[in-house]
């Protein structure tokens, strides 16, 4: 499916996989992050049943590298990873209670660097950098936000599922896209905290995530674009449907 849209390795390209979750390409470089490709949320409680169907079928996905910002399964999907055919050769990384997870899950120990906030690692040319991330329920401690830059200096910063408080905004670096929940719900960021870390930030573009999958969890994304209007960032912004790309 992606093969048809190549992106040469003097940009870099995303694609929007609903939720958290995206692809991220450049050239031969090709890093997921955080992929819900299933209904585990809804199976558990049928209150978050998903809106609408899978996007990709994660059989299809073929990665380098494999991000997971937390152990929620909208995040460290365990159906997803089922169904991901290359975990023998694709190197995962995450924090380290996540980390532990997906060696549960079936990915080889050597496979998988665990990252931190306030942690790096660079694999294959691509840097990684943990970022704070304020967790939201005391069963995922660990939860981190990525700052990652490829080969050719393109970056972006996923900030993971996080509340807000002073140190997220202290701690956010510059990348050329933020990637940003909005939701407001179960501890995260609403719409004009999203766009407080926005002005920090300062990104080229700014996409917001984690509003569109589960009813009882949803955001109009129009009401961000709304405050990133107000606050002069409108031009940033950029609300991406699934499967659709970004490429800078």
């Amino acid at each position: 499916m992606f093969t048809e849209n190549r992106t040469d390795e003097a940009h870099a390209a995303l694609w929007f996989l609903g939720q958290a979750g995206f692809l991220l390409q450049s050239g031969e470089q090709k890093i997921l992050i955080d992929p819900y490709l299933s209904d585990s949320v809804g199976k558990s409680d049928p209150r978050f049943t998903r809106t609408y169907p899978v996007p990709v079928d994660a059989a299809e996905l073929d990665a380098n590298l494999y991000l997971v910002t937390h152990d929620h399964l909208d995040h460290l999907d365990p159906e997803t990873i089922a169904r991901y055919p290359h975990k023998d050769r694709t190197v995962f990384v995450a924090p380290r209670f996540a980390a532990r997870r997906l060696e549960e899950l079936g990915v080889p120990r050597a496979n998988i660097r665990v990252v931190d906030h306030g942690e790096k690692c660079e694999v294959n040319g691509v840097k990684i950098q943990g970022v704070f991330a304020l967790a939201t329920g005391r069963d995922v401690l660990d939860t981190t936000g990525y700052r990652v830059e490829l080969p050719n200096g393109k970056s972006i910063y996923h900030t993971s599922d996080t509340a807000f408080c002073s140190l997220v905004l202290e701690d956010a670096p510059y990348a050329d896209v933020l990637l940003v929940c909005i939701n407001g719900k179960c501890g995260n960021l609403n719409v004009e905290q999203a766009v407080q870390l926005t002005e920090k930030v300062s990104p080229q573009f700014v996409v917001p995530m984690h509003h569109d999958v589960m009813a009882l969890n949803a955001e109009n994304p129009e009401a961000f674009r709304y405050f990133c209007a107000v606050r002069g960032l409108e031009d940033r912004c950029r609300i991406l449907k699934p499967m659709e790309k970004l490429e800078w």
